[in-house]
C-alpha cells in the first residue's frame, strides 16, 4: 500500500487530523514495511503532492470533498451481447453486480456464479488511483456511425460532486484499470 492510500484510510476511518497524528497512525501501520519511520515532513510532501485528494484547514488535514466518494454506478453494455452494471454505495458499505444478455436465443438473465468477492475499501483506494474527477464527460470516435460495440457509462457521486461519464467504443485512460478493480470487487466479469 502507498503511503498516500494509508493516508486515506487513516483519514476516513479518523476524519480530520493534523499531520503529526496522521504520522503516529502512519507509522504504526507500516511499521512492518518499513526500515525507517516516516517523517512529518514526509506526510506534508505527499499532502502538498496530492493536493487535489487533500484539504488542508487550520493546521488539519481532511479527504478533499469532491473526491471523497458516496456511491458509484457503472454499466458497459454490449450490442448483441452480454452486459453488466455494478452499483457501488459507500456510505452502506455494499454493491450488487448485474448481467444481463443482449441475444435473440438466449434467455436473457443469467445466474452469476461469483468468485469470492473483494474488498470495497480495496476498491475505493483503487478508485483513487483511477482518478475518474479527471475523465472527460464523454468518449467518442470520430469515424461516425458505430453499429457494433460496447456503450459505457459511469456516474460517480461524492461528498462534493457528481461526475459522470459515458462513451462508445472509445475509452478514458485507466479503464481496463477500473475494469479490473470492478473485476476483484465482485468477483464478477465486467469487460
Amino acid at each position: 500500500m502507498r503511503v498516500y492510500e494509508t493516508i486515506l484510510s487513516i483519514l476516513e476511518k479518523n476524519g480530520p487530523l493534523p499531520i503529526p497524528e496522521i504520522c503516529y497512525e502512519v507509522n504504526q501501520v507500516l511499521t512492518s514495511h518499513r526500515e525507517k519511520p516516516i517523517l512529518p515532513s514526509h506526510i506534508k510532501s505527499i499532502v502538498t503532492r496530492k493536493k487535489d485528494l487533500f484539504r488542508v484547514n487550520r493546521g488539519s488535514i481532511s479527504i478533499h470533498p469532491d473526491k471523497y466518494p458516496f456511491s458509484l454506478i457503472a454499466t458497459q453494455e454490449g450490442f448483441g451481447r452480454i452486459s453488466y452494471q455494478v452499483r457501488v454505495n459507500f456510505v452502506k458499505n455494499n454493491f450488487a453486480s448485474l448481467e444481463w444478455k443482449n441475444q435473440d436465443d438466449c434467455h436473457p438473465f443469467s445466474t452469476i456464479h461469483p468468485a469470492n468477492s473483494g474488498n470495497l475499501e480495496d476498491f475505493k483506494r483503487e478508485l483513487y488511483t483511477v482518478n475518474i474527477w479527471d475523465w472527460e464527460h464523454s468518449y467518442r470516435k470520430e469515424d461516425g456511425i458505430i453499429l457494433d460495440g460496447k456503450y459505457w457509462s459511469l456516474k460517480l457521486k461524492t461528498m462534493g460532486k457528481i461526475y459522470q461519464s459515458e462513451g462508445i467504443e472509445c475509452f478514458p485512460p485507466n479503464w481496463e484499470k477500473f475494469c479490473t478493480a470492478v473485476e476483484k470487487l465482485t468477483g464478477t466479469p465486467f469487460r
